[in-house]
């Protein structure tokens, strides 16, 4: 079964944290507690959009060691303060315009397979609650969606040369919508599969 690794900085665990998909163990520990041992048994890291981005960067040097050895890691939200030496700032797409943040589907990959576009683009009617910005890749990443109108980036993959995985996504923490009734909720279990297939 694989493990995961979950830092928690507030009250509640997200229902989809606490009972993840079959297949998948989600241990949840305090974000001022991880440290370099903490990742010995984790197969992943799982890191959502209200984090201390000031802690995570003094722990840069033991984020970057995981991935390059061959960890995983899933990060979510607009984030102010690069915490891995390949991610750079957040940027807000368009001027606030509903039309700024319609998304399209990029490379064909096992994250997005069986999900439409318009389930990420629109939810409960409203455009712009999977993403309103973006963190540029890093050479050699694929692009799993962008927005539309500007061609600008929105989710992403890369993979380190010791075989490490980064997904990122650039909104609100994406396992918030493992209980839609849309193909949007695929994402999260397939995501985890491929963060541990090797």
């Amino acid at each position: 079964m694989a493990q995961f690794l979950y830092l928690q900085n507030t009250v509640d665990v997200p229902p989809a944290i606490a009972a993840p998909p079959d297949g998948h163990d989600i241990e949840v520990i305090d974000q001022y507690e991880l440290h370099e041992g903490s990742l010995v048994t984790a197969d992943g890291l799982l890191l959502c959009q209200h984090l201390d981005e000031a802690h995570l960067q003094s722990q840069r040097d033991v984020l970057d060691a995981f991935l390059g050895l061959g960890g995983a890691i899933a990060v979510n939200g607009p984030i102010a303060r690069p915490f891995l030496s390949i991610l750079s700032s957040y940027e807000p797409v368009g001027e606030g315009h509903a039309a700024d943040w319609i998304l399209e589907l990029g490379a064909s990959h096992s994250i997005t397979a069986g999900i439409e576009a318009d389930h990420l683009t629109r939810r409960r009617g409203v455009i712009g609650f999977w993403a309103r910005g973006t963190v540029m890749p890093p050479p050699g990443a694929i692009v799993l969606s962008y927005f539309k109108q500007s061609r600008l980036p929105a989710d992403w993959v890369w993979t380190s040369d010791g075989g490490g995985r980064l997904f990122f996504h650039p909104g609100n923490n994406f396992w918030g919508y493992a209980a839609d009734t849309t193909s949007a909720a695929k994402l999260y279990p397939q995501l985890l599969d491929w963060m541990t297939s090797k």
